[in-house]
């Protein structure tokens, strides 16, 4: 059986201490017919000096210099420069075990998938079984099952953990979104996983992600970002597209369930940070959702699934009164901020964004 070349990106911005540890794991593969790109997105560190001192030592290694245009950017520019037949992600402060890509293709060639995923792990905490087992299935029951259990959609929602085939990302121009800084890699699997035929799944922890606090993973995306409910939206409206273009009609009420506890999980997000917003833009906000079609036809089929639901919320967004939303979503976010706290990065992190738009 012939050996595709595998094309291992990764993107780097200030992560000076870690890159090197992140390189080695994907040149110690054991599948060696690889190439791996290292983007950097003008980091302000010594990451981009580390990049080149690294490649010296591997004819495998290419290094790209950008201005600082954020991840999705890095991750397209590395997606133009790959050449081989498929295509692995691996973020600059995590590492990859030695048999990942071998064990990828080997499903994705015995198999004859057109994506091949797997499970993944914390460094240095508890890690919770996916509820997937290892095998092949249709691409449809992927994406569905993804997005009514939580436990597989934070497998299926990270290029990370997946091989891709660079001729349907091609073919299909599909790249990342680089409007968001947040969930803009679980947008580029949906869209990738939309066409494709049929989805491998390993079931081993191949995917070793290191968690840092913010001052040392500057990378770190943990906050809340104002307008992820925007990408929430997209999601869906991609979900919904493709599962009924297939003519699978059952799954609606499951999804409709799944989509409008993620809504109100948003809008609780936004009551939490609603002086970031102001009060008028936050009112226009809540009337642009309350009034899309999606949400509309979702809430008629919400169903309280656990005691501490909130009742009035999704009843308030039924009826569409913005006012009274309004007011129960403040209260609600002045709880969560008493439980979850409010980080200070996040008004900094809001200003930044609003001041590069």
């Amino acid at each position: 059986m012939n050996k595709p070349l595998v094309s291992i990106i990764i993107p780097v911005y200030n992560t000076e201490r870690y890159v090197r540890r992140s390189v080695e794991s994907a040149l110690a593969q054991s599948y060696e017919h690889i190439e791996v790109i290292l983007v950097n997105d003008g980091s302000t560190d010594s990451s981009g000096k580390r990049c080149d001192e690294i490649a010296l030592s591997d004819r495998r290694l290419k290094v790209i210099h950008q201005h600082n245009s954020g991840v999705s950017a890095a991750r397209n520019a590395g997606l133009n420069a790959a050449t081989g037949e498929y295509v692995q992600f691996l973020d600059s402060d995590d590492i990859i075990e030695k048999g990942m890509t071998a064990a990828l293709v080997t499903v994705m060639q015995n198999q004859s998938c057109d994506l091949v995923a797997c499970d993944f792990m914390y460094v240095n905490q508890d890690n919770k079984p996916r509820t997937m087992e290892a095998g092949v299935y249709p691409a449809t029951e992927v994406l569905i099952r993804t997005y009514t259990d939580r436990s597989l959609w934070a497998v299926f929602h990270s290029a990370c953990y997946m091989l891709f085939k660079r001729e349907i990302i091609v073919s299909n121009q599909i790249q990342f979104n680089t409007e968001f800084v947040i969930g803009e890699d679980g947008l580029f699997a949906l869209e990738y996983m939309c066409h494709c035929r049929m989805i491998g799944f390993v079931n081993e922890a191949f995917y070793k992600y290191y968690s840092y606090n913010l001052d040392e993973r500057v990378s770190a995306v943990s906050y809340f970002p104002p307008d992820l409910y925007v990408l929430k939206l997209k999601y869906f409206e991609r979900l919904f597209s493709h599962i009924r273009s297939q003519g699978i009609t059952d799954a609606d009420q499951r999804l409709f369930q799944t989509f409008i506890d993620a809504v109100i999980i948003n809008l609780v997000h936004m009551g939490a940070y609603f002086e970031f917003f102001g009060k008028q833009n936050l009112h226009n906000q809540l009337r642009t959702i309350v009034n899309h079609p999606l949400v509309k036809q979702a809430s008629r089929s919400y169903r309280r699934t656990r005691k501490t639901d909130s009742r009035l919320i999704p009843f308030f967004v039924r009826r569409r009164w913005v006012r009274s939303l309004y007011l129960v979503l403040k209260a609600r976010g002045k709880k969560y901020v008493q439980a979850y706290g409010k980080k200070s990065y996040v008004k900094s992190i809001y200003r930044e964004r609003m001041e590069n738009r």
